[in-house]
């Protein structure tokens, strides 16, 4: 019914660096009566790769239950049956995964009507990675190295300060 593209580098997406371009319509071929679709919002969600053994990224048809998609894209868009599009960038706390996208319509009071997304049924293709930031930069390999150093050097001085104050009261 609904159809949900994106476009992103096909080596992966870096989190905080690049764009994600999602394109959402209803689909052409739909029969459907739309007129109490208010908005749409569109989601980051994970794909069944990314599900493996992480049952906090657990599919659940109850969507209330529904941990697959975490992650807001923009703000919700006014529904246009024509459809949208939007320029989003990563965020930088978006973790390493495999991911679609997704679209939800909203009517007047909030629920969720309808849906659509990047991927197949299953979530197993069109998938696109994102790469996170992983955290470390030189002057923190740099910094844990000097203090390392460090406290081997203070272990060898205090070591041999106590060799040479034990041997002058022996003596």
């Amino acid at each position: 019914m609904w159809e949900c593209n994106f476009l992103c580098t096909s080596t992966g997406t870096k989190a905080g660096a690049d764009e994600l371009f999602v394109t959402w319509a209803l689909s052409s071929a739909a029969q459907v009566d739309d007129s109490s679709y208010k908005t749409v919002e569109l989601k980051l969600c994970f794909g069944v790769p990314s599900q493996i053994d992480r049952p906090w990224r657990k599919t659940n048809n109850v969507l209330s239950k529904d941990k697959t998609c975490g992650f807001n894209i923009g703000s919700p868009q006014p529904y246009n049956r024509a459809g949208n599009t939007i320029n989003w960038l990563v965020r930088k706390e978006i973790p390493f995964a495999h991911y679609f996208v997704r679209a939800y319509v909203l009517d007047s009071a909030g629920e969720k009507v309808a849906y659509g997304q990047s991927s197949n049924a299953q979530r197993t293709s069109n998938l696109f990675r994102i790469e996170a930031i992983s955290g470390r930069h030189a002057s923190i390999d740099i910094a844990a190295a000097v203090f390392s150093a460090f406290s081997v050097i203070s272990l060898l001085g205090f070591f041999f300060y106590e060799k040479t104050s034990t041997r002058g009261r022996k003596a």
